[in-house]
Protein backbone atom coordinates (compact mmCIF):
# COMPACT_ATOMS: atom_id res chain seq x y z
CA UNK A 1 0.00 0.00 0.00
CA UNK A 2 1.40 3.55 -0.77
CA UNK A 3 2.04 5.56 2.12
CA UNK A 4 0.97 9.02 1.70
CA UNK A 5 3.37 11.83 2.32
CA UNK A 6 2.67 15.38 3.59
CA UNK A 7 5.14 18.23 2.82
CA UNK A 8 4.11 20.51 5.70
CA UNK A 9 5.21 23.73 6.42
CA UNK A 10 5.34 25.95 9.44
CA UNK A 11 4.23 29.77 9.89
CA UNK A 12 7.58 30.85 9.12
CA UNK A 13 7.53 29.35 4.92
CA UNK A 14 8.73 32.41 3.68
CA UNK A 15 12.37 32.79 2.47
CA UNK A 16 12.73 37.01 2.97
CA UNK A 17 14.41 37.75 5.80
CA UNK A 18 15.26 41.14 7.27
CA UNK A 19 15.11 44.08 6.04
CA UNK A 20 16.89 46.90 3.66
CA UNK A 21 17.65 49.21 6.86
CA UNK A 22 21.49 49.83 7.98
CA UNK A 23 22.39 47.96 4.75
CA UNK A 24 24.50 51.22 3.52
CA UNK A 25 25.93 51.65 6.92
CA UNK A 26 26.95 48.08 7.15
CA UNK A 27 28.49 48.72 3.27
CA UNK A 28 30.68 51.21 4.15
CA UNK A 29 31.49 49.72 7.44
CA UNK A 30 33.45 46.91 4.92
CA UNK A 31 34.59 49.20 2.76
CA UNK A 32 36.33 50.67 5.54
CA UNK A 33 37.43 48.12 7.26
CA UNK A 34 39.34 47.08 3.49
CA UNK A 35 40.79 49.92 2.85
CA UNK A 36 42.46 50.15 6.47
CA UNK A 37 43.17 46.26 5.98
CA UNK A 38 45.29 47.66 3.05
CA UNK A 39 47.08 50.49 4.73
CA UNK A 40 48.49 48.03 7.78
CA UNK A 41 49.76 45.35 5.47
CA UNK A 42 51.39 47.68 3.06
CA UNK A 43 52.55 49.43 6.09
CA UNK A 44 53.21 46.29 7.93
CA UNK A 45 56.07 45.96 4.82
CA UNK A 46 57.46 49.53 5.07
CA UNK A 47 57.75 49.11 8.83
CA UNK A 48 58.91 45.32 8.87
CA UNK A 49 56.69 44.85 11.60
CA UNK A 50 54.40 41.37 10.66
CA UNK A 51 52.60 42.39 14.39
CA UNK A 52 50.84 45.56 12.15
CA UNK A 53 50.28 43.25 8.72
CA UNK A 54 48.54 40.43 11.36
CA UNK A 55 46.48 43.07 13.02
CA UNK A 56 45.64 44.01 9.41
CA UNK A 57 44.91 40.89 8.63
CA UNK A 58 42.75 40.82 11.74
CA UNK A 59 40.88 43.39 10.40
CA UNK A 60 40.18 41.48 7.10
CA UNK A 61 38.37 38.92 9.31
CA UNK A 62 36.13 41.60 10.34
CA UNK A 63 35.56 42.87 7.15
CA UNK A 64 34.68 39.82 5.93
CA UNK A 65 32.07 38.98 8.63
CA UNK A 66 30.43 41.81 8.02
CA UNK A 67 31.05 41.73 3.76
CA UNK A 68 29.03 38.43 4.56
CA UNK A 69 26.29 39.72 6.96
CA UNK A 70 26.07 42.38 4.33
CA UNK A 71 25.61 39.71 1.11
CA UNK A 72 23.13 37.50 3.06
CA UNK A 73 20.88 40.49 3.72
CA UNK A 74 21.02 41.04 -0.01
CA UNK A 75 20.89 37.81 -1.00
CA UNK A 76 18.14 36.50 1.84
CA UNK A 77 15.55 38.88 -0.19
CA UNK A 78 15.78 37.25 -2.85
CA UNK A 79 12.42 34.81 -3.98
CA UNK A 80 12.67 30.79 -4.23
CA UNK A 81 12.52 29.09 -7.43
CA UNK A 82 11.89 25.94 -8.22
CA UNK A 83 15.76 25.59 -9.33
CA UNK A 84 16.59 27.37 -5.39
CA UNK A 85 13.60 26.30 -3.61
CA UNK A 86 15.74 27.29 -0.51
CA UNK A 87 16.58 30.54 -1.48
CA UNK A 88 20.19 31.65 -1.27
CA UNK A 89 20.44 31.63 2.82
CA UNK A 90 23.04 28.60 2.77
CA UNK A 91 25.43 30.86 0.31
CA UNK A 92 26.96 32.76 3.94
CA UNK A 93 27.48 29.37 5.28
CA UNK A 94 29.36 28.30 2.49
CA UNK A 95 31.67 31.50 2.10
CA UNK A 96 32.20 31.82 6.09
CA UNK A 97 33.99 28.43 5.98
CA UNK A 98 35.98 29.24 2.71
CA UNK A 99 36.55 32.46 4.34
CA UNK A 100 37.74 30.57 7.99
CA UNK A 101 39.60 27.94 6.01
CA UNK A 102 41.69 31.20 4.50
CA UNK A 103 42.60 32.76 7.80
CA UNK A 104 43.71 29.91 9.37
CA UNK A 105 46.51 29.21 6.91
CA UNK A 106 47.12 32.98 6.84
CA UNK A 107 47.07 33.07 11.05
CA UNK A 108 49.81 30.04 10.63
CA UNK A 109 52.10 31.52 8.01
CA UNK A 110 52.19 34.78 9.97
CA UNK A 111 53.02 32.54 13.19
CA UNK A 112 55.69 30.95 11.60
CA UNK A 113 57.27 34.00 10.60
CA UNK A 114 57.43 35.14 14.16
CA UNK A 115 58.73 32.13 15.21
CA UNK A 116 61.82 32.94 12.72
CA UNK A 117 62.19 36.76 13.58
CA UNK A 118 62.15 35.67 17.71
CA UNK A 119 65.79 34.29 17.19
CA UNK A 120 66.93 37.60 14.85
CA UNK A 121 64.18 40.43 15.26
CA UNK A 122 64.62 42.71 12.85
CA UNK A 123 64.26 46.82 13.20
CA UNK A 124 60.91 47.68 13.27
CA UNK A 125 60.02 51.38 12.32
CA UNK A 126 58.52 51.73 16.16
CA UNK A 127 56.38 54.65 15.26
CA UNK A 128 54.88 53.72 11.71
CA UNK A 129 53.41 51.25 13.41
CA UNK A 130 51.88 53.46 15.99
CA UNK A 131 50.59 55.89 14.20
CA UNK A 132 49.11 52.75 11.45
CA UNK A 133 47.99 51.20 14.82
CA UNK A 134 46.36 53.97 16.37
CA UNK A 135 44.57 54.65 12.59
CA UNK A 136 42.98 51.12 13.15
CA UNK A 137 41.80 51.57 16.90
CA UNK A 138 39.99 54.83 15.57
CA UNK A 139 38.51 52.93 12.65
CA UNK A 140 37.64 49.72 14.73
CA UNK A 141 35.98 52.04 17.09
CA UNK A 142 33.91 54.24 14.53
CA UNK A 143 33.20 50.45 12.39
CA UNK A 144 31.61 49.31 15.92
CA UNK A 145 29.63 52.72 16.46
CA UNK A 146 28.13 52.10 13.18
CA UNK A 147 27.11 48.78 12.94
CA UNK A 148 25.80 48.79 16.54
CA UNK A 149 22.11 49.33 15.50
CA UNK A 150 22.36 46.90 13.78
CA UNK A 151 23.48 44.21 15.26
CA UNK A 152 20.55 44.43 17.80
CA UNK A 153 18.84 42.58 15.48
CA UNK A 154 21.19 39.96 13.90
CA UNK A 155 23.33 37.42 14.81
CA UNK A 156 25.75 37.95 12.45
CA UNK A 157 25.89 41.71 12.49
CA UNK A 158 26.07 41.12 16.12
CA UNK A 159 28.88 38.69 15.82
CA UNK A 160 31.20 41.16 13.66
CA UNK A 161 30.25 44.20 16.49
CA UNK A 162 32.16 41.95 18.65
CA UNK A 163 34.66 41.60 16.88
CA UNK A 164 35.57 44.81 16.07
CA UNK A 165 35.69 45.49 20.15
CA UNK A 166 38.28 43.15 19.91
CA UNK A 167 40.44 44.49 16.98
CA UNK A 168 40.41 47.40 19.18
CA UNK A 169 41.61 45.32 22.11
CA UNK A 170 44.28 44.28 19.63
CA UNK A 171 44.99 47.40 17.73
CA UNK A 172 45.83 48.91 21.13
CA UNK A 173 48.27 46.17 22.21
CA UNK A 174 49.67 46.66 18.79
CA UNK A 175 50.25 50.71 19.56
CA UNK A 176 51.97 49.23 23.30
CA UNK A 177 54.11 46.87 20.94
CA UNK A 178 55.54 49.80 18.48
CA UNK A 179 55.93 52.14 21.32
CA UNK A 180 58.00 49.95 23.31
CA UNK A 181 60.20 49.38 19.90
CA UNK A 182 60.02 53.36 19.40
CA UNK A 183 61.00 54.08 23.25
CA UNK A 184 63.43 51.46 24.06
CA UNK A 185 64.24 49.22 20.68
CA UNK A 186 62.75 46.37 22.07
CA UNK A 187 62.44 44.94 18.51
CA UNK A 188 61.07 41.16 20.08
CA UNK A 189 58.11 42.47 20.90
CA UNK A 190 57.02 42.67 17.12
CA UNK A 191 57.06 39.00 16.62
CA UNK A 192 55.61 38.19 20.55
CA UNK A 193 52.58 40.31 19.62
CA UNK A 194 52.62 38.60 16.31
CA UNK A 195 52.33 35.18 17.47
CA UNK A 196 49.57 36.70 20.13
CA UNK A 197 47.55 37.95 17.61
CA UNK A 198 47.62 34.89 15.06
CA UNK A 199 46.65 32.89 18.56
CA UNK A 200 43.71 35.28 19.20
CA UNK A 201 42.50 34.54 15.27
CA UNK A 202 42.79 31.24 15.24
CA UNK A 203 40.85 31.25 18.44
CA UNK A 204 37.89 33.44 17.32
CA UNK A 205 37.53 31.11 14.43
CA UNK A 206 38.37 27.68 16.59
CA UNK A 207 34.72 29.33 18.46
CA UNK A 208 32.79 29.88 15.07
CA UNK A 209 33.78 27.14 12.52
CA UNK A 210 32.06 24.62 14.57
CA UNK A 211 28.84 25.76 13.74
CA UNK A 212 29.35 26.62 10.26
CA UNK A 213 30.96 23.12 9.82
CA UNK A 214 27.63 21.49 11.64
CA UNK A 215 25.05 23.42 9.47
CA UNK A 216 27.10 22.27 6.10
CA UNK A 217 27.36 18.42 7.45
CA UNK A 218 23.64 19.14 7.79
CA UNK A 219 24.27 17.91 11.70
CA UNK A 220 21.54 18.43 14.17
CA UNK A 221 21.04 22.16 15.30
CA UNK A 222 22.85 23.06 18.54
CA UNK A 223 20.80 23.15 21.34
CA UNK A 224 18.27 20.51 19.90
CA UNK A 225 16.99 17.42 21.10
CA UNK A 226 16.02 14.44 18.47
CA UNK A 227 14.71 12.37 22.00
CA UNK A 228 12.26 15.14 22.92
CA UNK A 229 11.11 15.70 19.55
CA UNK A 230 9.82 12.32 19.10
CA UNK A 231 8.69 12.00 22.50
CA UNK A 232 6.51 15.42 22.02
CA UNK A 233 5.65 13.85 18.40
CA UNK A 234 4.36 10.72 20.33
CA UNK A 235 1.92 12.68 21.91
CA UNK A 236 0.29 14.50 19.20
CA UNK A 237 -3.13 12.57 19.83
CA UNK A 238 -3.35 9.92 16.97
CA UNK A 239 0.11 9.27 16.55
CA UNK A 240 1.28 5.57 17.77
CA UNK A 241 4.76 6.32 16.90
CA UNK A 242 7.74 8.44 15.53
CA UNK A 243 10.66 6.87 13.63
CA UNK A 244 13.41 7.76 10.78
CA UNK A 245 13.57 11.56 12.53
CA UNK A 246 16.39 13.57 10.57
CA UNK A 247 16.81 17.36 12.17
CA UNK A 248 18.90 20.11 10.36
CA UNK A 249 19.70 23.50 9.85
CA UNK A 250 18.83 25.23 5.95
CA UNK A 251 20.78 28.57 7.30
CA UNK A 252 21.09 30.15 10.41
CA UNK A 253 17.84 31.17 11.48
CA UNK A 254 15.60 28.29 9.37
CA UNK A 255 15.75 24.68 10.87
CA UNK A 256 14.33 21.60 8.98
CA UNK A 257 12.36 17.96 9.92
CA UNK A 258 11.37 15.00 8.39
CA UNK A 259 9.70 12.08 10.14
CA UNK A 260 7.39 9.07 9.80
CA UNK A 261 4.71 8.86 12.00
CA UNK A 262 2.59 5.39 12.62
CA UNK A 263 -0.52 6.77 12.61
CA UNK A 264 -3.88 5.68 14.23
CA UNK A 265 -6.67 8.04 13.53
CA UNK A 266 -9.87 8.33 10.93
CA UNK A 267 -8.08 11.45 9.58
CA UNK A 268 -4.02 10.99 9.31
CA UNK A 269 -3.86 14.98 7.70
CA UNK A 270 -5.58 16.45 11.11
CA UNK A 271 -2.93 14.68 12.67
CA UNK A 272 -0.07 15.96 10.33
CA UNK A 273 -1.19 19.53 10.81
CA UNK A 274 -1.35 18.94 14.65
CA UNK A 275 2.32 17.38 13.97
CA UNK A 276 3.38 20.35 12.10
CA UNK A 277 1.81 23.05 14.38
CA UNK A 278 3.57 21.43 17.51
CA UNK A 279 7.59 20.93 15.67
CA UNK A 280 6.92 24.88 14.77
CA UNK A 281 5.62 26.19 18.08
CA UNK A 282 7.51 23.76 20.55
CA UNK A 283 10.64 23.25 18.89
CA UNK A 284 11.19 26.34 15.69
CA UNK A 285 10.64 23.84 13.27
CA UNK A 286 10.16 26.04 9.70
CA UNK A 287 9.72 23.54 7.67
CA UNK A 288 8.79 19.55 8.29
CA UNK A 289 7.95 16.93 5.84
CA UNK A 290 6.02 14.27 7.33
CA UNK A 291 5.74 10.66 6.10
CA UNK A 292 2.46 9.15 7.41
CA UNK A 293 2.51 5.02 7.73
CA UNK A 294 -0.58 3.20 9.21
CA UNK A 295 -0.20 1.16 12.06
CA UNK A 296 0.01 -2.11 10.67
CA UNK A 297 2.99 -0.75 8.46
CA UNK A 298 5.25 -0.06 11.28
CA UNK A 299 5.14 -3.48 12.88
CA UNK A 300 6.55 -4.69 9.32
CA UNK A 301 9.29 -1.99 9.71
CA UNK A 302 10.27 -3.33 13.10
CA UNK A 303 10.37 -7.16 11.19
CA UNK A 304 12.99 -5.96 8.81
CA UNK A 305 14.77 -3.89 11.32
CA UNK A 306 16.07 -6.96 13.56
CA UNK A 307 18.61 -9.41 12.51
CA UNK A 308 17.57 -12.58 10.23
CA UNK A 309 19.00 -15.86 11.87
CA UNK A 310 18.54 -18.82 9.43
CA UNK A 311 19.31 -22.47 10.57
CA UNK A 312 20.18 -25.13 7.79
CA UNK A 313 19.21 -28.57 7.72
Amino acid sequence: MDQPRTHSHGPSHGHTHGSKGGDGVIGWAVVVNLALTVAQVVGGYAADSTALIADGIHNLSDALALALAFGARRLAQRAATPDWSFGWGRAEIVAAFVNYLALIAVSVWLAVEAFGRLADPPQVAGGLVVGLAGFALVVDLATAALVWRASRDSTNIRAAFLHNLADAGVSAAVILGGALIWAFGWNLADPILTLAISAVILWHIATEIGPVFRMLMLATPPGSDPGAVLSDLHAVSGVRAAHHLHLWQIDEKRTAASVHLVVDADDPFAVTRAARDMLARRHHVAHSTIEIEPSERRTDDRDQDLPVSRTDG
